[in-house]
C-alpha cells in the first residue's frame, strides 16, 4: 500500500440519517475550526504530550473532536503508539459507523500497535459495543497475556447479546484459569444468574463472594436484585440485614420492588419507613404493583406520592396510570390522566 492511499484510510466521510454529505462537513467544520488553530499550535510537541491532548477529548466526551484530533495526528505523524490507538478507540464505539473502528484496528495492525493488553481490551469493548461478537473473541483469542479487565469484557460481551450460557463458560474457565475475579465479573455473573433464574450457580457465587471475602456492599444490590428475581425474599432480606446499615437508596429501591413483585408487602413498607419517599422507589414499587395487580398496594404508594409532592414527575405518573388501568380501575386512571394534562397546559402558560 503506498503512503498516499494508507493516509487516506480515516478521511472517508459517514454522513449521519437525515443529514446531506454538505449539511455534516459544514457542521463538522464550524464545530472543530478551534481544533485546527490548536492542532497547528501542538503540532511540534511530542507524541507523549498530544496523546494526552487526545485522552482529554474522549474522557470530556466530545468524541468528535477526538476523531477529527486522531485524523490529523495520523496525517502529520509517523510515531502514533498503543497510546494514541486506545482512546480513539474508546471515541469510535461512541459514535457512529462501525467503519472508524475498522479503519483504526487496521492502522494498528500497520504499525504493530495492536499486541498490548490494554490495547487488545479497547478493540475487544469497540467490537463488543457495534454488537460485533465474533470479532471481540478473535481479539482475545489472539491475545498472548490476558488480565482480569480482558476477561471481563469478553464476559460483558457475551451478556450483551444475550448469551447467558456461554457467559457462564467464560466464568468457569476463569475459575480454571486461576484468575483473580473482581467485583465486576461477580457482580456481571449474579447480574446473569437473576436474567437466566439460575438459583442454584446463584448461590454459589453468592458463596464464592463470602470466601473470597469480597465487599458486600459493593455487590449487596446485585444480590438482592438476584435473590428477588428468583422469589427467595428471605434472601434478599438476610443480605440486606447482614450490611449493618451500609446500604443507600438503591439497594433499598432495589429490595422494595422486590418485596412488593412478590407480595411481602409488611417488609416493604418496613423498609420504606426507614428511609425517605423517592421517585425511583414508589416507581419500581408501583410497577410491580401493576404485574400484581395489586390495587391497594398501589392506591397507598399513590398517597404517598401525593404527601411528598412526586407527582410531577412523568414517569411515576406514567406507572401511576398503568397501575390503574392494569386494575381495572379506567376512571381513576383518566382522572389522573386529565390532570396530568392540565398541570403541562398551567406550566406551558406559566
Amino acid at each position: 500500500m503506498s503512503m498516499s492511499m494508507s493516509r487516506t484510510l480515516c478521511y472517508y466521510k459517514f454522513p449521519a440519517k437525515g443529514c446531506s454529505k454538505t449539511c455534516l462537513v459544514f457542521n463538522f467544520q464550524k464545530r472543530n475550526v478551534n481544533t485546527h488553530h490548536l492542532f497547528d499550535q501542538v503540532l511540534q510537541r511530542d507524541i507523549s504530550s498530544l496523546n494526552s491532548q487526545l485522552s482529554s477529548y474522549v474522557r470530556g466526551r466530545d468524541f468528535l473532536t477526538a476523531w477529527d484530533f486522531f485524523r490529523r495526528l495520523h496525517c502529520s505523524r509517523l510515531d502514533l503508539d498503543a497510546y494514541t490507538f486506545t482512546p480513539v478507540l474508546g471515541a469510535c464505539f461512541a459514535l457512529p459507523f462501525p467503519e472508524r473502528g475498522r479503519q483504526v484496528h487496521c492502522l494498528m495492525i500497520k504499525s504493530g500497535s495492536d499486541t498490548g493488553t490494554v490495547t487488545k481490551t479497547a478493540l475487544m469493548n469497540m467490537y463488543s459495543k457495534y454488537g460485533y461478537l465474533p470479532e471481540s473473541v478473535k481479539v482475545f483469542e489472539e491475545m498472548e497475556s490476558k488480565d482480569v479487565v480482558t476477561w471481563n469484557a469478553l464476559l460483558s460481551s457475551f451478556l450483551k447479546q444475550g448469551l447467558v450460557k456461554e457467559a457462564f463458560g467464560v466464568f468457569a474457565a476463569m475459575r480454571r484459569e486461576r484468575v483473580d475475579c473482581s467485583e465486576f465479573t461477580l457482580c456481571s455473573v449474579v447480574k446473569a444468574c437473576a436474567f437466566s433464574k439460575a438459583i442454584r450457580q446463584g448461590k454459589q457465587v453468592h458463596g464464592l463472594v463470602v470466601v473470597l471475602g469480597r465487599d458486600l456492599v459493593v455487590l449487596g444490590t446485585a444480590l438482592v436484585d438476584f435473590y428477588s428475581a428468583v422469589g427467595l425474599i428471605t434472601e434478599a432480606m438476610k443480605v440486606f440485614s447482614g450490611l449493618d446499615g451500609r446500604v443507600d437508596d438503591i439497594m433499598r429501591n432495589s429490595l422494595i420492588s422486590g418485596c412488593i413483585r412478590n407480595r411481602k408487602y409488611k417488609d416493604a413498607f418496613f423498609i420504606m419507613n426507614s428511609m425517605r419517599p423517592n421517585v425511583v422507589a414508589l416507581t419500581t414499587a408501583l410497577a410491580a404493583c401493576s404485574v400484581n395487580s395489586d390495587l391497594w398496594i398501589g392506591k397507598q404508594i399513590h398517597c404517598v406520592a401525593l404527601r411528598f409532592g412526586l407527582t410531577f414527575d412523568t414517569q411515576l405518573c406514567n406507572v401511576l396510570l398503568d397501575m390503574y388501568a392494569k386494575c381495572g380501575i379506567i376512571s381513576s386512571s383518566r382522572s389522573l390522566f386529565d390532570g396530568i394534562v392540565r398541570k403541562m397546559l398551567f406550566l406551558g402558560q406559566a
